[in-house]
């Protein structure tokens, strides 16, 4: 008898102490896999699968009612920023600011850094084209440069 209650006694503690565990906060999936092998691969595959294990992460946080956990949407958005994709870098930028405020200063550098590169792109490529369809201009700044 005195068996029986120490063991109900331990038995009745233990699953006190389980139902007071803490529920978790943030959802992070296998993101320490994944960056660990784009680390140490660095080539597309791992680059992919890194991307696609973040996505996971935003969308099975957003399924279970979860905050997405600080920096998953600006690490995501600076490999979109990478891969010149600037409209989706843009959008997860504004949606990490969004959620965690104090983020903000870096992610509006981020934007900036972003929109400076998409229009020194988009100004480059004007220029490129603006001389590659006419002969004549090529050969007024080829004589320009002999008369220095």
């Amino acid at each position: 008898m005195k068996k029986l209650f120490c063991f109900s006694i331990v038995f009745s503690s233990f699953i006190f102490l389980i139902g007071c565990a803490p529920k978790r906060m943030y959802y992070y999936g296998d993101y320490s896999k994944s960056l660990y092998h784009y680390e140490k691969n660095h080539n597309d595959e791992s680059l992919n699968k890194h991307k696609q294990e973040l996505e996971t992460i935003i969308s099975e946080s957003e399924s279970k009612n979860l905050p997405v956990p600080p920096g998953i949407y600006a690490e995501l958005g600076f490999l979109n920023m990478r891969s010149n994709n600037t409209k989706e870098a843009i959008r997860l930028f504004q949606a990490e600011s969004s959620i965690y405020p104090e983020s903000k200063l870096l992610m509006d550098r981020l934007i900036n850094r972003v929109q400076t590169k998409e229009n020194s792109i988009s100004t480059s490529s004007v220029n490129q084209s603006s001389f590659s369809g006419n002969n004549d201009s090529k050969e007024v700044i080829g004589d320009e440069i002999e008369k220095q």
